[in-house]
């Protein structure tokens, strides 16, 4: 019986993620990511952004609706680095800014949420967690009062015919709107296993608040601070923030990339990586990126789900366009270098289109990704024209993957049309004005002596 319920449940998760896969490819791509597998001591599912764990009871008797938007929010929750970011904070009450953060997400996506569950736009989880009130010993499942002043929404339960009036999450709970209610009783139930957990020694308790996906502290890397006190994710957040940029990168592909969850990573994530991390992801981002089922995913084989991997094909090519003017700055123009070198080692593209412009092309190379030299010999040291990099491109009827601008900004001549390829301008002088700011593409500020208190 038991083991009858856990395939049924196993196959329930499968369905599940196929179907983000398909309506919701941000989130899929990332929960595809993730190792899944059975967890009895969770009340519903949860990750650490190492893993998905489910309930198998729960997940036998909840709608698939909320199922995928369990899924999809703690996934979301891992992107904004909410399993690293709690520090010090009381475990449930930042469960319930985590929730109430990535609902209005959620929903702005289209998912479906419980009935009761709310949601609160424009803030951080650090700022939903101190407009919510204290945990008050006597009555510890108070509902947080609303930013807007309207009244908080009754506790889970209420209004069903609960007697249940606390709000406290049971052990199993009933999910909102669902007629089904988790017990020992549960289809495939067995009183006698069903009290078994795979906590591992020190986790803290499971706590869903609003039955939406729990999600739990990231595990602690290497320390390199040398401070015991201040645990190390710096890897894990590096990993999160490839992972979501490629999911974004992916569901733009597939035009369904949802609009809030965008503008809240790219405000979210612009402000703390680095510039070689932006490079990187500007970089990788335009790998293309699908769905293969040739092979089925190893992460997921020994789960029993039977679920795609993605694959990166190859690109054509990566346009570098290096400003040579007088002032170009030859110790940043060397880190530039050698990041590009790491990470076109690691892509592969084709080919590496180098150009070396100031006023006028100056000098043009063409180099395997392996065979990048180790510096470059700046030509040309004149006036600065952005046009005639570009205008080479198009005689030669290449169209690279991304094309990378390495420049300080200063000069206004732009080309009058948009390329049809993405633009990333790596600016190390300072922030342009209104006179010389880019009319299209990204940009990438490099913190330099002469910019930082710019």
């Amino acid at each position: 019986m038991r083991t009858r319920a856990d395939r049924e449940s196993a196959a329930r998760i499968s369905d599940c993620v196929l179907a983000l896969l398909n309506d919701q490819p941000f989130f899929g791509s990332l929960a595809l990511r993730l190792p899944i597998r059975p967890d009895r001591s969770r009340q519903t599912l949860a990750s650490d952004g190492k893993e998905i764990r489910y309930s198998p009871d729960w997940v036998a008797t909840t709608d698939a609706h909320l199922i995928k938007t369990a899924i999809g929010r703690v996934v979301l929750a891992c992107a904004l680095k909410h399993h690293t970011r709690r520090g010090d904070r009381d475990p449930e009450r930042w469960q319930r800014a985590s929730q109430l953060v990535t609902h209005h997400l959620l929903k702005d996506a289209g998912f479906q949420l419980p009935p009761d569950a709310e949601a609160w736009a424009d803030l951080s989880a650090e700022e939903a967690y101190d407009r919510l009130p204290e945990p008050d010993p006597d009555d510890e499942a108070q509902p947080p009062p609303s930013p807007s002043g309207s009244p908080p929404p009754p506790p889970a339960g209420a209004g069903d015919g609960s007697d249940d009036r606390d709000g406290t999450p049971s052990p199993t709970p009933n999910t909102p709107g669902d007629p089904h209610t988790p017990s020992n009783d549960a289809p495939g139930g067995d009183p006698d296993t069903d009290t078994e957990t795979d906590t591992d020694p020190g986790e803290s308790p499971s706590s869903d608040p609003s039955g939406t996906g729990e999600i739990m502290d990231a595990a602690p890397g290497a320390d390199t601070s040398g401070n015991a006190d201040a645990p190390d994710f710096t890897q894990e957040e590096q990993d999160w923030d490839e992972a979501m940029h490629q999911a974004l990168n992916l569901a733009r592909a597939q035009g369904n990339a949802p609009g809030a969850v965008k503008e809240t990573i790219d405000a979210a994530h612009r402000s703390t990586l680095d510039w070689r991390s932006l490079l990187r992801r500007y970089m990788t981002d335009s790998a293309a990126r699908d769905y293969s089922w040739s092979a089925p995913n190893r992460r997921f084989i020994d789960s029993g789900l039977y679920l795609p991997s993605i694959r990166s094909e190859g690109m054509d090519a990566i346009a570098i366009i290096i400003d040579s003017s007088g002032s170009v700055d030859r110790d940043m123009l060397a880190a530039f270098w050698s990041e590009i070198r790491n990470v076109a080692a690691e892509i592969e593209p084709e080919r590496v289109i180098v150009l070396q412009v100031d006023a006028a092309l100056q000098d043009e190379q063409h180099y395997h990704p392996h065979e990048l030299p180790l510096r470059i010999d700046v030509k040309g040291r004149y006036g600065t024209d952005f046009r005639p990099g570009f205008t080479r491109l198009a005689e030669q009827h290449i169209r690279p993957a991304v094309c990378l601008y390495f420049t300080d900004m200063d000069c206004s001549d732009y080309p009058d049309t948009r390329p049809d390829f993405p633009v990333v301008w790596v600016n190390y002088g300072p922030r342009p004005s209104e006179r010389n700011r880019e009319p299209w593409g990204e940009r990438i500020d490099i913190p330099t002596p002469r910019t930082r208190n710019t």
